[in-house]
């Protein structure tokens, strides 16, 4: 069931683990950038389904979000969230998250980003993430306790490309997965973002490993964004998930 899948005891602390979802430039007259989200979850082999809604606030180096969970069995979680940005001027940023959800669950992490604002060319990427196991809807179903190691290229005519891996290295599942992403401005009002990935391991420690690939690309225009994405194997189980995201920034 997609409950299985996204109800893993490995829970994935916060909401972008590689800066892929960077804090939104504020307009003159705002002290808080606010952007709401409604995601759609299908597994393509049950066909069962799950919705789950997102509103996050920023300001010039903190995020903040409420969400809420639900699937067609009527099981719910709700969460909450914050995420703090450090300037370490020449070596990039430092980024610190917290986050609680119904159930019990509390997780963090923190993630160097050792590009610097304004500055083309490569930059490494740091991350360490610890959560206390307690039951919690995965949504971006990447291992949780875990290390992530890799780095990106900026350049003007391309943007920015990142490649990175999160991997277990407290639980002895073995996961993993590898991301290669490709995130780049079309123009003043749009965006594209592409994430192919690849993942393996087993959803619990002496499980049979899986292995599966997936595709997610979003497309910003203006205060509107989509994205549409394909994660086999999610969670490292046997859930192929089709998910549909819209939200609006205002």
């Amino acid at each position: 069931m997609l409950l299985g899948a996204l109800a893993s005891s490995l829970a994935h602390a916060i909401q972008d683990r590689a800066n892929l979802d960077p804090i939104e430039p504020l307009k003159p007259d705002q002290s808080v950038a606010w952007k709401a989200t409604l995601g759609s979850y299908r597994d393509s082999g049950t066909k069962s389904s799950a919705t789950d809604i997102n509103l996050r606030g920023n300001t010039a180096d903190t995020k903040f979000w409420l969400g809420h969970y639900q699937d067609e069995t009527n099981f719910t979680q709700s969460r909450a969230g914050i995420e703090q940005s450090s300037n370490l001027f020449a070596y990039g940023q430092l980024i610190s998250s917290l986050q609680w959800a119904s159930g019990g669950f509390v997780g963090g992490s923190i993630t160097w980003d050792g590009k610097q604002d304004q500055v083309n060319g490569l930059s490494p990427l740091l991350g360490w993430g610890r959560t206390n196991t307690k039951p919690y809807e995965n949504l971006n179903f990447d291992p949780n306790d875990s290390l992530l190691l890799g780095g990106s290229f900026t350049s003007s005519p391309i943007g920015r490309l990142s490649l990175y891996q999160i991997y277990d290295d407290r639980l002895k599942t073995g996961q993993r997965v590898t991301h290669l992403v490709w995130r780049r401005p079309m123009s003043e009002a749009k965006r594209l973002t592409v994430d192919a990935f690849e993942r393996v391991g087993a959803s619990n420690a002496g499980e049979a490993q899986v292995k599966g690939h997936g595709l997610a690309v979003t497309l910003d225009i203006g205060d509107y964004f989509v994205r549409m994405a394909y994660d086999q194997k999610a969670n490292f189980t046997q859930a192929n998930i089709t998910r549909v995201v819209v939200g609006l920034r205002f």
